[in-house]
């Protein structure tokens, strides 16, 4: 019987996340995501059962690259000198949102791109037959009407915008079809998008589950990748 988790443990990593986030030293360290962190990683360990899984966080989730020297990753997973899974996690604000999201894109997509090769290079340990690591990626965006609105002026560019985004997309949506599109072109195995106010007991909102990007489906497809391996795992 796969461990379970419920929306309440969810809720609550969430909102110490913020409380974390608060303090200065812990946002420059990464550390307001140790709470959403340890509840992946407590419920991996118990999928993992009986299999040698090493999980790490912070600088020690540390892996080289290809276009660059090296990556902090929020959590790996290490089977000896085997990669088993990776996950990036960020959280947003709604105070810096308007400088902030182009570069929420660009860092998703450029490090799933460089831990991709890095591994197709062999600088990510031994490579197994048939077998990638797993990716994934967790946004948390703040609820706030700066986050939730439609943009005040209409997006131009040089040809017309992609009709996904609409004429005038919040960046909560934004931010939404960001989740949707690293999932469905396969940039990452998992994607979760969530949205939520900073203070005490703010609902947890999470899309619903078939767009792919909420946490219960983002958490089964990071199940079955650890059981189809622990299951198959290479000598």
């Amino acid at each position: 019987m796969e461990p379970t988790w419920d929306d309440e443990a969810l809720a609550q990593a969430v909102q110490e996340m913020w409380a974390a986030r608060a303090i200065a030293s812990d946002l420059r360290a990464g550390k307001h995501l140790i709470p959403l962190e340890n509840l992946v990683i407590d419920y991996a360990r118990r999928i993992c059962k009986g299999t040698p899984i090493t999980f790490l966080q912070g600088r020690e989730a540390r892996v080289p690259g290809f276009y660059r020297a090296r990556k902090d990753w929020d959590v790996i997973a290490l089977d000896g000198d085997r990669l088993v899974f990776a996950i990036e996690m960020k959280s947003q604000d709604a105070k810096k949102v308007g400088n902030n999201s182009n570069n929420r894109s660009e860092e998703a997509v450029g490090s799933a791109t460089d831990l991709r090769l890095s591994y197709d290079k062999g600088l990510l340990g031994k490579k197994v037959d048939g077998f990638h690591p797993w990716l994934g990626y967790v946004l948390i965006l703040e609820e706030a009407e700066s986050t939730t609105r439609e943009a005040p002026h209409q997006l131009t560019a040089a040809f017309p915008v992609d009709p996904t985004y609409g004429t005038n997309p919040s960046y909560a949506h934004r931010y939404r079809v960001l989740c949707q599109r690293l999932l469905e072109t396969g940039i990452y195995d998992g994607a979760c998008f969530l949205l939520s106010g900073t203070t005490p007991a703010s609902p947890l909102r999470q899309p619903p589950p078939s767009t792919g990007i909420d946490f219960p489906t983002f958490m089964q497809s990071l199940t079955d990748h650890l059981t189809k391996y622990c299951a198959n795992r290479p000598s």
